[in-house]
């Protein structure tokens, strides 16, 4: 591993500031009509740091949803409809009554861009047991009047039959909660002929009395739904009869046509289609699907959008969060701010080509590195989070542990003797090499009184789990790494204050 990167692991970059989520979104969005969506506007999404990028919008946690939205033309002059997916990872760690029921309270409010009320809808839904499982979750959908303009769209998800603990709460009754909020941008469409963006749809089953695919807000598709729903709309400007011809596409990221669909339809005012295609054989990764929807004699409009195929497991049912812990070690800032921006199937790629890089025996059905990391990840999450706090991963002591593992010797001290600061402890090891990280030369009444931690390493083999197998030792890097960890209070809340590396 590279200097700059061995920086970049042991930094105090927080948790909180190594994940800018919920950023600016970009998105066209849809209309329903007879069942299939349908367009009415482009919507644009911003939030206040002025970033953009595609819906939809992921919210981790514990109350972990993600947002879509569609925009809707009728007779009153549109529509807004807002999907809120809550998967089954939120259903199952819902809080519960005395009958083991769960409840959940979906707020939405649509206000003018300066804050002013536009509307408000709330729906509560109780899940029962049989909810809980499968793949989809449930999908809560709401409509709001919205012409073309500036709003902002605020979601808010709670659990109701929940109790949050805590001084501050004695006594009074505040339920769990997890909120989003995003300024969007409703464009009426100008050309000749109105055509959607890509619809996407779920197509692994129905649920009982549906009467048509539900609409799928993680657009995501693989180890459960290995065919994915397109459904498109396309309407003439002026009401009159229009000849279509119209093709969809899906391009990988290297502009390659995966698979496409083409054809031409009688002449209409309005042109409905639905198309579905396989994706059994094609990778983890996010793709592009592109429609263009032309008549005779008219340039094709085109509307492009984002999907993603992911076959592991854990890229349907993990929190976003808990993935994003996992590579908060591995990239540099640059990388990780673009992996916070990706969806599962194009996370699920990165993290595998990365570890694909790395492994030491690519023979093996097993990634050796991979595995190691992931258990020194553990143990530091284990040994080292505090309650209340940042996970042990993103503490010092984890930090480091992750990094290099166990240490070859580790040197306790609670009360230093004499006069003796914790300089005088490091020069006894007699260190040739020393990169000071903090103060270590405070001392009390008698000596230094703080406790402390020293952790040696013997650098003579590769300790890291991250360097790629093209990368070569330095023939030149230290054979010996000390670091000292110090609580500062005596609460077992040891910092890093010096270190060799």
């Amino acid at each position: 591993m590279t200097g700059s990167r061995r920086h970049n692991f042991l930094s105090t970059r927080s948790q909180t500031g190594a994940r800018r989520r919920l950023r600016g979104w970009r998105v066209t969005l849809l209309a329903s009509v007879l069942g299939i969506a349908v367009p009415a506007a482009t919507v644009h999404a911003v939030l206040p740091d002025g970033e953009t990028g595609p819906l939809p919008w992921r919210v981790g946690g514990n109350l972990a949803f993600t947002v879509d939205a569609v925009a809707i033309p009728d007779s009153a002059g549109g529509a807004l409809e807002v999907w809120v997916r809550i998967p089954p990872r939120t259903l199952s760690q819902l809080g519960e009554d005395e009958h083991g029921e769960s409840k959940v309270k979906l707020t939405l409010r649509l206000k003018t861009r300066y804050g002013g009320k536009h509307h408000d809808a709330t729906q509560e839904l109780t899940i029962a047991d049989a909810d809980t499982g499968g793949a989809y979750g449930k999908v809560m959908t709401q409509r709001f009047p919205a012409r073309p303009g500036g709003y902002l769209l605020e979601v808010k998800l709670e659990d109701l039959r929940s109790q949050r603990r805590g001084i501050a709460y004695v006594g009074r009754k505040v339920t769990k909660s997890m909120r989003i909020e995003g300024e969007v941008k409703v464009e009426p469409a100008t050309n000749e002929i109105e055509v959607s963006d890509p619809a996407l749809l779920w197509t692994a089953g129905r649920e009982p009395g549906q009467l048509r695919n539900p609409p799928n807000p993680e657009r995501l598709y693989g180890l459960f739904a290995p065919s994915a729903q397109v459904a498109f709309v396309a309407r003439a400007h002026n009401g009159a009869p229009v000849a279509w011809r119209w093709r969809v596409r899906i391009i990988d990221n290297h502009m390659n046509v995966l698979a496409e669909r083409d054809s031409t339809a009688d002449s209409s005012a309005v042109l409905r289609e639905a198309v579905a295609f396989d994706i059994s054989t094609l990778p983890a990764g996010a793709y592009t699907l592109e429609l263009q929807v032309g008549r005779e004699g008219k340039q094709a409009v085109v509307r492009r959008t984002t999907l993603d195929i992911a076959w592991q497991l854990g890229s349907w049912n993990r929190d976003p969060d808990d993935i994003a812990d996992e590579v908060h070690f591995l990239f540099e800032p640059k990388e990780e701010e673009a992996f916070q921006t990706m969806g599962p199937g194009a996370r699920e790629a990165a993290v595998a080509q990365f570890w694909r890089d790395r492994d030491p025996d690519p023979d093996t059905g097993e990634n050796e590195a991979r595995v190691a990391y992931l258990a020194r990840v553990d143990h530091a999450n284990k040994t080292w989070s505090r309650m209340g706090k940042v996970k042990g991963m993103y503490s010092d002591m984890g930090r480091v542990y992750i990094r290099y593992g166990e240490p070859d010797e580790v040197l306790r001290q609670v009360l230093p003797a004499g006069d003796q600061t914790l300089m005088h402890v490091l020069q006894s090891l007699d260190l040739t090499e020393t990169r000071p990280t903090g103060e270590v030369e405070s001392k009390g009444i008698g000596g230094d009184q703080r406790p402390f931690e020293i952790w040696n390493y013997d650098m003579g083999v590769n300790r890291s789990l991250t360097a790629a197998r093209t990368e070569v030792l330095n023939e030149k890097a230290r054979r010996h790494m000390v670091f000292l960890f110090v609580d500062e209070q005596g609460y077992g809340d040891y910092r890093l204050r010096y270190s060799t590396e």
